[in-house]
């Protein structure tokens, strides 16, 4: 079995543990039927990762804009989870 080796700085480390600790809660909360969002509009997501670094992944494909089905709301919605994930492995 080939051992793969991923150089991280400790800061770098730490922002990589506190998203997962973060998923996790959010997933959690979920779980256990407490309200929590899960979906967010682009824009929320926009101010939160960066507007060039959303459109990106929009455009690449590796995220999809959700339209929720009984939303009188026409704007794009973004899983919440699936953007966080993303985000943080660019």
């Amino acid at each position: 079995m080939e051992t793969t080796v991923i150089q991280l700085t400790e800061e770098r480390y730490r922002e990589n543990l506190t998203q997962a600790a973060l998923l996790g809660a959010h997933e959690a909360l979920r779980l256990a039927g407490l309200p929590v969002r899960e979906y967010y509009t682009r824009a929320e997501m926009q101010r939160r990762h960066g507007r060039g670094k959303i459109d990106r992944l929009i455009s690449d494909g590796r995220l999809t804009p959700h339209r929720l089905e009984n939303d009188d709301n026409t704007m794009s919605r973004v899983v919440y989870s699936e953007t966080e994930f993303l985000s943080q492995i660019i």
